[in-house]
């Protein structure tokens, strides 16, 4: 890259150079010369890499960002590039039917509509300043630093081998890979390559995600099942309107208009477009941490930080079913790395900030809430300790990411999509029952922060009583059968298969070690964020980041000890969104540039390496492979998550015969495994209950039968804030109900 300029205001403005353009206009060329080839895979991947990478560069270009800023944070540019699509896919969504174009979410409309968009940026760029201009002849990327993409496609293989029924070497060999290479990325740092680290840090982020995401014949996960229908149901219509009352799900571009564009244009599926492009999106995440992290802490605790958010089990194993969080966490942490560059001139990084805040907002409602909540705090604070410290009063970039979020995030999901039924039912819990900081439970302040939001457990016959009273007082229409109350129909448990704990004394020690490290980073970040804000000699972006994790701190406690907080969003993925700054915080207390405390360092090194390690072997099942226990879905066929999320085939297929058949006013019975295939194949049918047991069970129900009820002969119910799993009523079925549908896996009942 040139030498950097500085100036009052960052990047001084050159003369402008208006011959650079052409590269863009020869790649926006090169893109509609090949979306008409899209169904062979070596154009489906040079189209999904042009898409994330072209109109973010002209984006950024538009907006007079500096190519220094850029290279010193690439994330920028996908995150860009996602803007642009929203964008473009809304305009014609929007413009088009006025054209007479019925169905505008096709590849046609669609690749117009972005080819214009961009045309319309570039000429916005004419006379954009050389400080804007990218070396083209810089932006190869060395084989030395490609090498460890090889680990995401182990980790794929994994994943696939284990789909047709075999073995978990090849997945244990990935996990294993990816937890020794980031011991070694982080005691070696000072020595590797900065590019480099940000690869490792991508290459072990998406061989996570894709042990996860590729499981399975459908979607994995839980939220990701609905989202694929909104998907779907998008790509199906070729239009997304924008009323969506009580549905959320529908009212956010990131899984609406943002995959069916990705899927018009790449040829990809709406599947694949969630099961792998959405999370190499989202593996940028810990790539965006160290880049933020790189402005304020050293190379090794910068990748430290990241790495942090990279081990959080929320990260790797709930992300991928989380896909408006994939994208809309990565925008957060561009929109925070744009508030804090100091370096960008204030109009463009105003502008910026603006930018990738509305988009963010557009994509996932309760990370906009999360954000306004921690911009709103960041505000106010940053006033009180600016008389104790020097600093301004206010940030102006703070100020408009707070401004843009809240104003977009209203408009959008109150008078635009009309989805705020979530928020009308957190006022109204809010008012009825207040935040509930001290909860009901026994064990009081300290076990409600431990258990963390976490759900209890009761036995069948316990829920089999508190359900049929539920039903009696406040579900009068459901009229059970005469003979439900017999005592052979009783509920009874069921546990899922777990291999015995072969080491009982290290894995207790394994749990306990991980305990320890989570309240570890709790209190360094606490101990970080005030040497940040308060020491003498802090520089000013140091303060600021000290100030957000502060104010993460503050609403992070405040979730914790809240039910009805926890209600609104939940405490884990709360954590792993302000791990984007918080993480920072931890490793600032371990941070010296000191020479003679070379040797602490070393050993605050070698500590905190066994402390990542040990925290994502212990959230990835690679602890429980070898001391035994219940494993994940990444490296078994067997245990809890696999019957809650392995989607098969054959339980797609009784899923799409079933919900043609239900009308309005049925009752249709599932449990909360069998809910999930409802949910992705034909979406949630009006009268789905869950409760699926003698006494709660309408005389003229359909009952919907998953893989793991007619095979393992098992339910699961979440009632309350309470679980239970238990023998599935398959005998009073049998006797009182029809089989109308049977593949051998799957089942319905009529009568």
């Amino acid at each position: 890259m040139p030498p950097q300029i500085h100036g009052r205001h960052g990047y001084v403005d050159e003369p402008p150079e208006r011959s650079r353009a052409w590269p863009y206009l020869a790649l926006l060329a090169f893109i509609g010369v090949l979306t008409p080839f899209r169904e062979r895979w070596p154009v489906q991947l040079a189209l999904v890499l042009l898409l994330l990478i072209v109109p973010g560069l002209i984006l950024l270009r538009a907006l007079r960002i500096p190519s220094r800023a850029v290279s010193s944070f690439p994330v920028y540019v996908p995150c860009a590039s996602l803007m642009v699509l929203l964008i473009s896919g809304l305009g014609v969504d929007f413009l088009a039917p006025s054209l007479g174009v019925v169905e505008p979410l096709r590849t046609v409309p669609l690749l117009a509509g972005f080819e214009v968009t961009c045309l319309v940026l570039l000429a916005a760029s004419f006379r954009a300043p050389s400080s804007v201009s990218l070396p083209w002849r810089s932006l190869t990327l060395p084989v030395s630093l490609a090498w460890p993409m090889i680990l995401p496609l182990i980790a794929a293989g994994g994943a696939l081998r284990l789909n047709d029924g075999y073995g978990d070497a090849i997945a244990l060999v990935a996990l294993s890979l990816g937890v020794l290479g980031l011991i070694f990325a982080l005691l070696m740092a000072p020595r590797l390559d900065n590019a480099l680290l940000a690869m490792v840090l991508y290459a072990v982020s998406l061989a996570l995600m894709w042990s996860f995401s590729l499981r399975g014949d459908l979607t994995y996960g839980f939220d990701i099942d609905s989202e694929y229908y909104a998907l779907q149901q998008t790509i199906v219509t070729g239009i997304w309107h924008t009323s969506h009352p009580g549905d959320a799900y529908g009212a956010m571009l990131s899984v609406t208009v943002l995959p069916a564009q990705l899927h018009a244009m790449t040829g990809l599926t709406g599947l694949f477009v969630f099961k792998i492009l959405y999370p190499a999106i989202g593996a940028l995440l810990p790539v965006a941490v160290y880049g933020l992290a790189r402005r304020v802490l050293s190379q090794r605790w910068a990748f430290a930080a990241a790495a942090l958010l990279l081990v959080q089990a929320s990260f790797f194993q709930e992300l991928p079913g989380l896909a408006r969080q994939e994208i809309t966490l990565v925008l957060f942490a561009a929109v925070i790395a744009a508030m804090l560059d100091t370096e960008l001139p204030r109009p463009a990084r105003w502008t910026l900030v603006g930018v990738l805040s509305v988009a963010m907002a557009l994509s996932h409602y309760s990370t906009a809430y999360m954000a306004i909540a921690l911009f709103g705090v960041a505000l106010p604070l940053q006033w009180l300790l600016s008389w104790i410290r020097r600093m301004p009063h206010v940030t102006g970039s703070v100020a408009i990411a707070f401004i843009a979020t809240l104003v977009s995030a209203a408009v959008w999901y109150g008078p635009v999509t009309h989805s705020t039924s979530n928020v009308r039912q957190f006022e109204a819990t809010l008012k009825s029952s207040g935040l509930e900081l001290l909860p009901s439970q026994a064990g009081g302040l300290l076990s409600a922060y431990l258990r963390d939001g976490q759900s209890s457990s009761f036995t069948a016959s316990q829920y089999a009583q508190q359900a049929h009273a539920y039903y009696a007082a406040h579900v009068p229409y459901v009229t059970p059968l005469p003979d439900a109350s017999r005592p052979k129909y009783a509920l009874k448990d069921s546990a899922p298969p777990a291999p015995p704990v072969r080491f009982p004394l290290a894995a207790s020690g394994i749990n306990l070690g991980e305990l320890l490290v989570q309240q570890l980073v709790n209190l360094l970040a606490l101990i970080g964020a005030l040497m940040m804000v308060f020491r003498r000699r802090s520089a000013f972006l140091a303060r600021q980041v000290g100030i957000l994790t502060l104010a993460s701190l503050l609403l992070l406690g405040l979730i914790r000890l809240s039910s009805t907080l926890a209600q609104l969003y939940n405490p884990e993925r709360a954590f792993l969104q302000d791990l984007v700054v918080v993480a920072i915080g931890v490793f600032a207390t371990i941070d010296s540039p000191a020479p003679e405390k070379r040797l602490r360092e070393t050993f605050a090194a070698v500590v905190a390496a066994g402390a990542l390690a040990l925290t994502l072997a212990g959230g990835s099942g690679l602890t429980n492979a070898f001391v035994g226990g219940g494993e994940a879905v990444n490296l078994a066929n067997t245990g809890e998550d696999y019957e809650h999320f392995y989607i098969t085939t054959p339980e797609v297929a009784a899923a799409q015969w079933l919900g043609p058949l239900i009308r309005p006013g049925q009752l249709v019975y599932a449990d909360r495994y069998g809910a999930l295939r409802l949910a992705a194949t034909v979406g949630a049918p009006q009268g789905l209950t869950l409760d699926v047991t003698p006494m709660t069970m309408n005389q003229s129900a359909w009952v919907y039968a998953d893989r793991t009820n007619v095979v393992d002969d098992r339910a699961s119910i979440l009632f309350g804030s309470s679980t239970t799993t238990y023998v599935f009523p398959t005998l009073f079925l049998n006797q009182n109900f029809n089989v109308v549908y049977t593949n051998g896996s799957s089942e319905a009942y009529h009568r």
